[in-house]
């Protein structure tokens, strides 16, 4: 199971990612979590500490990453001509969540035998004026395209706040995206506008909407009248979790007065695996569309050619 957290900046979707990882961790699942926000939250969350060197998006990761998934794919001319949507092919190597996957044993802070941290990095000063996030990502969408799961496998994802999945091919890449939305306008606007591109890119099944920081039935009332329905769950103000962050430490669910949100995001998710094939089609849309941009064809040629034959 791959799922993701986003919503507008601040409306809590780091915590209730880590929270959730806890959560998973608590029930014996296996998890790999991913902090792919450009501000760092998830790692630290978790009590990882999130340096340059170590970011999945550092060009040496990057090249060592890519070099283990490209294997033997005879589609995929050398390392160098990966872009994020390249597909796994014949010999590519895929990564899993064991504690010797190269990939994780590699670059992974490891939590416990069943539990580990990437983080994809944040911007340096190097990077100033010469790029945005979205080259760093590219990175992370190799990775998920070239994951395989076991039955209780999970990987939980803090994603790039707002919309700006949309501009990649994270989308398209998870079962589940929670969408957390605060009772204000600007959170509700955000989780509405996510709900209508999702529908728009063919994935509108998969966003679920939870509501944080909910005070009383107005807030309630207010989410589920803006939202046009009742969010799968909704956390109230928790000053456990204050309490934790005043201290300088890790979240838990035990934080929590309640942890029945948790319980509910994973029950919904449960089940809701996207078939191959329709995520094939996803990406293969997506990879011939990359495939058509001019610096694409500039630098890599005809990636097109990455794809299987249909």
């Amino acid at each position: 199971m791959k799922i993701a957290f986003t919503g507008k900046g601040g409306s809590g979707k780091s915590t209730l990612a880590a929270l959730f990882v806890g959560h998973l961790r608590a029930t014996g699942q296996r998890v790999l979590a991913i902090d792919a926000d450009v501000n760092v939250h998830l790692a630290p969350l978790l009590g990882v500490d999130a340096g340059a060197e170590t970011a999945l998006s550092h060009p040496d990761n990057v090249r060592r990453v890519r070099t283990h998934l490209l294997g033997s794919n005879p589609r995929v001319a050398g390392v160098e001509h990966f872009v994020a949507t390249t597909p796994p092919g014949p010999g590519s190597h895929l990564v899993t969540l064991d504690e010797t996957d190269p990939v994780l044993a590699g670059h992974a802070t490891r939590l416990d035998e069943a539990a580990h941290v990437l983080h994809v990095g944040t911007y340096e000063a190097k990077d100033i004026g010469s790029g945005c996030y979205h080259g760093h990502l590219a990175i992370l969408e190799n990775l998920l395209s070239h994951i395989s799961l076991e039955q209780h496998d999970w990987v939980v994802c803090d994603m790039v706040a707002g919309t700006d999945a949309f501009a990649n091919s994270l989308h398209a890449q998870f079962d589940v995206i929670v969408v957390v939305a605060e009772p204000t306008p600007e959170s509700v606007s955000v989780a509405r506008r996510y709900r209508e591109l999702a529908e728009a890119a063919g994935v509108g099944d998969v966003v679920a909407v939870v509501g944080n920081k909910v005070a009383d039935d107005t807030d309630r009332d207010y989410l589920a009248r803006e939202l046009g329905g009742e969010p799968l769950a909704t956390l109230t103000n928790q000053a456990g979790l204050r309490r934790a962050r005043q201290a300088g430490v890790p979240p838990r669910p035990a934080d929590l007065d309640d942890d029945g949100a948790l319980t509910a995001i994973a029950a919904h998710a449960r089940g809701r695996e996207m078939p191959g094939e329709r995520r094939d089609a996803l990406m293969r849309t997506l990879h011939l569309r990359m495939a058509q941009k001019g610096w694409v064809r500039s630098a890599h040629g005809d990636v097109s050619t990455q794809l299987a034959e249909v």
